[in-house]
């Protein structure tokens, strides 16, 4: 009995030592809360303020204008999904895309979680294909995080540390390649990452064009702890913190996974296409294709009976069904607004599974099955899932 005594203890002792403190925004400050330096590089993603929308359209339409001088009266996006190590298919189909001569120059890229840290290289262009393909077909998981459980399970944030991934994000976003993001940014290009803020459990929109053009000193390393925090899987990863200020006092927001509130996010139900044309000023024709890091349907796969277990399958169940309903969403939006959509997801009949939250052999198949999609032409769907036009 003294033995049990002790380690409970123990356990309340060790829990103390490891609490978080942290100065999150009140409630009522939520709304006006920036990232301290920057104004204007991030808005909700479920927004409904008519005059969020009406300086969104404004901002857009001066870019389309630019961008429709030299596009051929065209208007051409890219949106990427969530999906982990699965993100090797995208790699797979843009660098095939790119070796058809065929791929966009894309006017807009958007990115949630693993398709955060692929959206930059897209974004970009094909002169990035050689770092994209290194990192979805060699990155292990000792690559990306260090178990943390025992610190998790005692008051952290998380069951493991995402340094390893921070440096390699690091490595990647250089001041160089912020700066090249900024060029693209002024001649009226889209780049944007979803996170999800914790405190206020919505979707949140960043602007990484206006991030890297803003000149401010802090951009390089937000534009790092967007990519972050976008990829940051709730409980196994931990939250990244943004400094924030609101009403001339600094605080903190915690942010995770884009995928938490949306696995993929392009076309906006708030903003109808044809109010954005009537300022362009003109018709144009408008183009999207859509990427799932993941397959449709998931694979029959027997539950271990234990708390691990049925939660990890569960987020899955959940990851799958959500993934669906967002095409679906994206789908209605597109035919309201006149975009000619395609879609692009792992083929059921790839059956492969990892051996580890990031498996070499596993992506490297998997970037295969991309690129043979494009190579025979059978990449691109009409229609979402189970859709009977």
């Amino acid at each position: 009995m003294i033995g049990r005594i002790s380690a409970f203890l123990l356990l309340a002792l060790l829990t103390a030592c490891t609490a978080i403190t942290r100065n999150p925004v009140p409630e009522p400050l939520i709304g006006l809360a920036q990232p301290v330096g920057f104004q204007n590089v991030r808005f909700w993603g479920d927004f409904n303020d008519p005059a969020v929308v009406g300086r969104l359209l404004d901002a857009r339409a001066g870019a389309i204008r630019r961008r429709l001088a030299s596009s051929g009266g065209r208007v051409r996006y890219l949106a990427l999904s969530g999906g982990g190590q699965y993100g090797a298919f995208s790699a797979g189909i843009l660098t095939a895309w790119s070796a058809t001569g065929q791929r966009p120059d894309f006017d807009g890229v958007t990115g949630i979680s693993t398709g955060a840290i692929i959206a930059p290289f897209a974004f970009l262009g094909p002169e990035y294909d050689d770092e994209l393909t290194e990192i979805y077909t060699t990155l292990t998981t000792a690559d990306v995080a260090r178990p943390r459980v025992l610190t998790g399970l005692l008051g952290g944030m998380a069951l493991s540390d995402t340094a390893p991934l921070k440096d390699r994000i690091a490595s990647i976003v250089t001041p160089e390649f912020l700066s090249r993001i900024a060029v693209e940014h002024e001649k009226g290009r889209l780049l944007l990452v979803g996170t999800t803020n914790l405190d206020a459990g919505r979707p949140v929109i960043w602007d990484m064009g206006a991030i890297a053009a803003s000149g401010q000193p802090g951009a390089l390393e937000l534009f790092r702890n967007v990519i972050l925090a976008s990829a940051a899987i709730q409980i196994a990863f931990p939250p990244v913190r943004f400094r924030v200020e609101a009403n001339g006092r600094e605080y903190e927001e915690l942010h995770v996974d884009g995928g938490v509130t949306s696995q993929v996010a392009v076309l906006s139900p708030q903003i109808p296409l044809d109010q954005l044309e009537s300022r362009v000023g003109r018709s144009y024709r408008r183009d999207l294709w859509v990427i799932v890091n993941g397959g449709i349907t998931p694979p029959p796969d027997p539950v271990k009976p234990s708390v691990p277990g049925i939660g990890a399958a569960s987020v899955n169940a959940l990851w799958y069904a959500q993934a669906t309903g967002d095409l679906y969403k994206i789908y209605t939006t597109a035919r309201r607004d006149r975009v000619n959509v395609r879609f692009a997801w792992v083929p059921p009949e790839f059956v492969d599974q990892p051996e580890e939250k990031f498996d070499p052999v596993f992506m490297r198949s998997l970037y295969e099955v991309g690129q043979k999609q494009v190579r025979s032409g059978t990449a691109w769907r009409r229609y979402p899932p189970n859709y009977t036009p």
